[in-house]
């Protein structure tokens, strides 16, 4: 079994959670810009003693293009060689520098920095799924709680599965409304969540048992060190 998980720029890790994981998304969130993601991208991996971060770009959330230049600046000289790239939060207004991933992950990828993609198991067939992979290294599932769904995507080792932390419904709820989008909807439509949902969070071990793939990336919302000891 191979894990990833995330946080937030501001928010710090245990020695336990780095140690037990292979990657450590830094997230992109309207409230922040690159240039605090960088910085904590690098933090991490001073932490760690190795590459570990990986930040997230999230396209329509860079506020001009020296945003980005001083960010592929930064990562340059601190070796950071991966991000992920995604869309970004619905765009405030039609004059963002960049509206897609594909835009900001060129520019990434002109520079040698490697890039990564969001991959939506509702909504993506999987004719889409390997072309947007022909582009990127990898990609992360957004969180979804179907096991079919999930197992429908192409089987390749170059996908990670989004799986919450062992966290409650609320918890997942108010961390997807921070990221200042609607993707609580994907997850919570056909309530299959519910399924998995118990008196102590969610049942992580019980939902990754219906699933073919063994790369999962944790979606920290919480009890992040007991999810990571669950699933050892």
């Amino acid at each position: 079994m191979n894990l990833s998980t995330e946080k937030t720029p501001q928010q710090k890790l245990s020695n336990f959670s780095i140690e037990n994981v292979s990657a450590v998304n830094i997230t992109h969130l309207l409230i922040n810009n690159l240039k605090e993601v960088a910085q904590a991208s690098d933090e991490l991996n001073q932490q760690a003693g190795c590459n570990k971060a990986i930040p997230h770009v999230a396209a329509r959330n860079i506020r001009n293009e020296y945003e980005l230049e001083n960010f592929v600046k930064f990562c340059i000289s601190k070796k950071i060689d991966k991000a992920l790239v995604i869309g970004g939060s619905i765009p405030r207004n039609g004059s963002n520098i960049f509206q897609n991933d594909i835009d900001v992950a060129t520019i990434l990828k002109n520079a040698n920095i490697g890039v990564d993609c969001g991959i939506y198991p509702q909504n993506e067939t999987e004719l889409e799924i390997k072309t947007k992979l022909e582009i990127f290294n990898n990609g992360i599932t957004q969180l979804c709680m179907d096991p079919n769904t999930i197992n429908n995507l192409p089987f390749l080792d170059t996908i990670r599965i989004g799986i919450p932390s062992m966290c409650s419904v609320q918890g997942i709820y108010k961390y997807l409304k921070l990221c200042g989008n609607e993707s609580y909807k994907y997850i919570f439509k056909n309530w299959k969540a519910l399924n998995y949902l118990s008196s102590d969070g969610f049942m992580v071990e019980e939902f990754i048992k219906k699933l073919k793939f063994t790369n999962y990336h944790i979606y920290n919302f919480g009890k992040l060190e007991k999810t990571i000891h669950k699933l050892l």
